[in-house]
């Protein structure tokens, strides 16, 4: 009996490459749920011999497979290890694609994630109003509503794109766009703010589009590659009109995804996206408060994406420095959120929050360029200090609040 896939043998955009895998387990060294769990098939070798037999039919859609797949964190860490340069994410999102009704536990969570990202502003809307009815509906204690209010999602006030669309200066140097993505849009909106503060002091006229929409990675993540590239097309249709130097995004994932990842799934991507501490390294704001003098034993967090899909490591850590704070060395890891992997799989997720909350145990401060690493390690550090590099950025250059010229 052929178990095979019913897209066939050109189900996997990196097929061929999987072909080329010579099982040497280079890509285990950082693999995030290898470490927490150290089996074989929940490393990102085990992973590519499964998507491999079930490509070939010798294995068919099961609980443990589908499991393994959509347990990945998408990191991209095994990409960067991998001597035959092997795309494996690419390979468990195309698996993905093809297991994604098999899940019964995850059926409820994908119909609830198309209606929320694909209308992100009425789900975020949705949300608000029921963590709001409090124990007359206590909808906090269902499974994956308990593990929302557990990571702190809160949702005050209005939202970064709600405001004014347009912040302009008097004698502006160029016109740039932010990509303020959902998390920065609706539960940190005041990290958006502080942004559109430091560019306009870098002499920038500031758009902030109304017609963004999610960039579509908690779709694809979970195997809606239509709906993703739906969400693509519209972002894509709004950032073709606009005559920016530059979109800046918030969050390394968004960038990821509306630069690179867009060109797979429409054809073509955001090329003048850049992330935030990209766009610092080489503009330099004007730095007047040396934050050194107020901060000490700041830790810096890599987020995934940022290291391993951007290749920003040095940039972030020079705007520091710019800034009069030299970051502690800290080892590289996930945080443990990934999108729906927090929600899907929480006590793995708590694992390696907990091995990171250790490894920042000297830090009086920890400072990310990711709003969903600030969400998750806020979550494990009950009154620590956790921050987004552009909020320091914010006070070191004005350090009051914020003024904008509108139009």
């Amino acid at each position: 009996m052929n178990n095979a896939p019913e897209e066939g043998r050109g189900i996997l955009r990196s097929a061929h490459d999987l072909d080329l895998c010579v099982r040497c387990g280079s890509c285990k060294a950082q693999c995030p749920t290898y470490g927490e769990d150290v089996t074989e098939g929940m490393s990102a070798r085990g992973r590519v011999i499964l998507l491999k037999k079930y490509i070939e039919g010798e294995i068919g859609p099961s609980e443990i497979l589908d499991e393994r797949i959509f347990s990945c964190m998408l990191c991209g860490a095994c990409n960067t290890l991998c001597p035959l340069g092997i795309n494996i994410t690419d390979a468990v999102y195309e698996g993905r694609k093809s297991l994604r009704k098999s899940g019964k536990r995850r059926r409820f969570l994908g119909v609830a994630a198309r209606l929320a990202f694909k209308r992100a502003s009425t789900g975020f809307k949705v949300l608000k109003f029921l963590d709001g009815l409090g124990e007359l509906l206590p909808v906090h204690k269902l499974p994956y509503f308990r593990t929302l209010h557990e990571m702190g999602v809160n949702i005050t006030g209005p939202s970064l794109r709600d405001g004014t669309s347009l912040f302009k200066v008097a004698r502006p140097r160029g016109r740039v766009a932010v990509f303020a993505g959902c998390t920065v849009n609706f539960l940190y909106p005041h990290i958006g703010s502080s942004l559109i503060t430091i560019l306009n002091s870098m002499n920038f006229d500031v758009v902030v589009p109304k017609g963004e929409v999610c960039c579509g990675a908690p779709l694809l993540g979970l195997g809606f590659e239509e709906d993703a590239a739906e969400l693509a097309e519209r972002n894509m249709k709004l950032f073709r009109k606009m005559s920016v130097e530059a979109i800046i995004g918030l969050c390394p994932t968004c960038v990821y995804f509306i630069r690179d990842e867009y060109r797979k799934l429409i054809g073509d991507g955001v090329k003048r996206a850049m992330d935030v501490t990209m766009f610092f390294s080489s503009e330099k704001p004007e730095i007047k408060k040396d934050m050194g003098q107020i901060l000490s034993s700041v830790a810096y967090h890599d987020p995934c994406h940022a290291i391993y899909s951007l290749g920003l490591q040095a940039e972030p850590r020079a705007v520091l420095k710019s800034a009069g704070i030299s970051p502690i060395d800290s080892e590289k890891g996930c945080c443990g959120l990934a999108g729906t992997f927090r929600i899907l799989y929480p006590d793995m997720s708590k694992g390696l929050l907990e091995k990171k909350v250790e490894s920042y145990k000297d830090a009086g401060m920890i400072v990310t360029s990711c709003p969903n690493c600030v969400l998750q390690l806020r979550s494990g550090i009950k009154g620590g200090n956790v921050k987004h590099i552009v909020e320091i950025i914010g006070e070191a250059v004005q350090g009051e609040k914020p003024k904008y010229g509108s139009s």
